[in-house]
C-alpha cells in the first residue's frame, strides 16, 4: 500500500499525530514516564498549541506511521530551549544579520516519532524529513535549533547539524539529547540540493508543503484503469509505467515517465474515468495535486498556463509521432526508440552515468510493438556495443543513449 505524507490539519490527523507520539516515546521506547498515566495515550504540550507550529505525518493505509514536528519562533521561546541554553546561537545569529534587512526566522524541528517497523524504510525518512524542511521554506527559515537524541544524532548531522554543547541526561524526556545548531541553507541543500531561481516545473515546487506526497514501492499500483480522477500527480523521484488492458485482458505499457513528468491529467478536466494504470516502476515518490488546487493555480498565474500549455502541447506532438511510428518505422529503430524512451525513465545509480530500469524483452516489444525475436536482437547488438546489459525483468544503461535517426551511437565513446 502506498506511504502519503501530508502536514496535519485535521482534528483526526492531528490526533493521531499525538497518539503515534505516545505509542513510539513511551509505548516503544518507555520516555516521558510521567506520561503513561495522565495522557490518555496522547503527547500534547503548549508548542502545538503555538500559531508557528506544523506537524507533518506519514500513513501507510490509515495508520500513522511517522512525524515530526517544526515551530517557528515565539515570545516564549523553541522547544530545544526548555532544555538547553541556546543564548550564544542568538547573539551569533544576531551578530550576523546586523545592519541587514529583515531579520533571521529562527525554527526548531522535534517529536520526530517513526513506529519500529518502519524505521529501517530510508524512503520514509527521507521524505518526512524533505516535506519538514518544505515547511520551513515556506517560513522563509534562515538557522535551525534541535536537541536530538545520542541514538539519533548522526543522523542530522548528514542535514547539516553540529553540537553545540556536550550531550545531557534531561529528566523530563528519559533520555540523554545533545544541543544542536544548523544553517538552514545545509538543511535546504540536503534535502533540495542547491538553491535556484527556477528549479523545475510548477507541479513540483512544494517547498511549501502545499501538496501531499505519496511513496511508491516498485510494482505498487498508483491508480488503475476506469478509476474515479480526482488528482493529478507529479513524479519527484523515480519512474512511472502507464499500461493499458488489451483485448486480451493483458497489460501494455503505453509509456514510461521520470522524474518531472505530470500524467493524469486529462481526466482531471474532462471529468472521465482513468484511461490507463499508473504503476511503480522503482521506488518511486509523486506529488499529488487535487483538482482544485491545479485548477486554483493555473487561474491565478498566467506563466503557470503558459507553461502548463507548453508541456501538454509537447505531449501532444509526441503521441502524434508515436501514432505514426510504428506503421513507418523499421523494427529496428522502433526498439532503440523505446530503448532511448526508456532511459529518460531509469533511476540514476549513485553518482555514475550508469541508470537502471526494471523492465525487459517482453515489456519493451509491447511498448512498440515489435516480435519479442526483434527485441532480443537489438539488446543483443546494445550489449556487444558495451551499452547496456540487460536480463529478462531488468535493464542497465552504462551511458546516456544518443540518438541519428533513431538508432544509437557507441555507448563507449
Amino acid at each position: 500500500m502506498p506511504i502519503k505524507l501530508k502536514v496535519a490539519r485535521t482534528v483526526k490527523e492531528l490526533d493521531d499525530v499525538y497518539r503515534l507520539r505516545y505509542d513510539v516515546y513511551v509505548s516503544e521506547r518507555g520516555k516521558f514516564a510521567e506520561k503513561r498515566a495522565a495522557s490518555e495515550g496522547r503527547i500534547v504540550d503548549h508548542f502545538d498549541a503555538l500559531p508557528g507550529v506544523a506537524n507533518v505525518v506519514a500513513y501507510d493505509g490509515d495508520i500513522a506511521v511517522a512525524s515530526f514536528r517544526v515551530n517557528k519562533d515565539s515570545c516564549i521561546g523553541l522547544v530545544p530551549e526548555k532544555y538547553f541554553d541556546f543564548s550564544r546561537q542568538r547573539d551569533r545569529i544576531g551578530t550576523l544579520y546586523k545592519g541587514k534587512e529583515g531579520a533571521p526566522c529562527i525554527v526548531s524541528g522535534s517529536m520526530l516519532a517513526i513506529r519500529k517497523e518502519w524505521r529501517n524504510r530510508r524512503n520514509v525518512i527521507f521524505a518526512l524529513f524533505k516535506t519538514t524542511t518544505a515547511v520551513m521554506n515556506g517560513w522563509g527559515a534562515s538557522h535551525v535549533f534541535g536537541a536530538a537524541s545520542s541514538e539519533t544524532f548522526s543522523l542530522y548531522g548528514r542535514l547539516g547539524f553540529k553540537a553545540v554543547a556536550e550531550e545531557q541526561w534531561v529528566e523530563f524526556v528519559g533520555d540523554r539529547l545533545i544541543p544542536m545548531v544548523a544553517s538552514f541553507e545545509k538543511v535546504f541543500s540536503w534535502a533540495f540540493g542547491q538553491r535556484v531561481s527556477v528549479d523545475g516545473p510548477f507541479w513540483l515546487d512544494n517547498y511549501s508543503a502545499q501538496f501531499e506526497t505519496v511513496l511508491l514501492s516498485p510494482g505498487e499500483v498508483l491508480y488503475r484503469e476506469n478509476d474515479t480522477a480526482e488528482q493529478v500527480y507529479a513524479i519527484e523521484k523515480g519512474g512511472i509505467t502507464i499500461s493499458r488492458q488489451g483485448p486480451d485482458q493483458r497489460q501494455y505499457s503505453i509509456a514510461e515517465l521520470g522524474k518531472g513528468a505530470l500524467f493524469g491529467e486529462c481526466e482531471l478536466f474532462d471529468g472521465e474515468l482513468r484511461s490507463a494504470t499508473a504503476t511503480a516502476a522503482m521506488n518511486t515518490q509523486v506529488v499529488v495535486i487535487e483538482r482544485d488546487q491545479m485548477r486554483d493555480m493555473l487561474n491565478s498565474d498566467a506563466e503557470k498556463m503558459r507553461e502548463w500549455l507548453q508541456y501538454y502541447s509537447h505531449r501532444l506532438r509526441m503521441a502524434d509521432y508515436l501514432a505514426m511510428m510504428p506503421q513507418s518505422a523499421p523494427q529496428t529503430n522502433r526498439v532503440n526508440y523505446a530503448l532511448e524512451q526508456l532511459w529518460s525513465a531509469a533511476q540514476k545509480e549513485h553518482d555514475s552515468t550508469t541508470r537502471v530500469l526494471a523492465t525487459g524483452n517482453e515489456q519493451v516489444a509491447k511498448r512498440v510493438p515489435v516480435r519479442e525475436s526483434e527485441v532480443r536482437r537489438v539488446l543483443e547488438m546494445r550489449g556487444a556495443d558495451g551499452g547496456l546489459d540487460y536480463g529478462d525483468s531488468i535493464a542497465r544503461f552504462l551511458g546516456k543513449p544518443g540518438r541519428e535517426g533513431l538508432g544509437f551511437r557507441d555507448l563507449r565513446s
